[in-house]
């Protein structure tokens, strides 16, 4: 008669509930900082050397004049702020 109602013996009522907000948290926080990491990196990587030498560029030779455009990369740049307002959004509406 160990386990009554999914609780283990010697687990209160309240233990459930307490690891579902902390796994909601982890969660919230986590996306929070994903958000957050892949925004800066939109922002950062167009504008560097590394998104002139890119493996891709090789595979779509006639495409260059459009992936090195500052137009795309204020595009993608753009695109990372976006990301970068979703993260801060979240953790104020976390935190609010």
């Amino acid at each position: 008669m160990g386990e009554i109602l999914g609780l283990k013996s010697g687990e209160s009522e309240s233990e459930p509930v307490q690891r579902g907000a902390r796994a909601r948290l982890l969660t919230h926080i986590l996306f929070i900082l994903f958000c957050i990491e892949i925004g800066i990196l939109l922002v950062i990587l167009p504008w560097t050397p590394f998104w002139d030498n890119n493996f891709f560029f090789g595979l779509t030779p006639q495409l260059n004049g459009l992936w090195l455009s500052n137009y795309l990369r204020g595009g993608v740049s753009g695109v990372g702020l976006v990301n970068i307002w979703i993260g801060i959004g979240e953790a104020w509406r976390l935190w609010k």
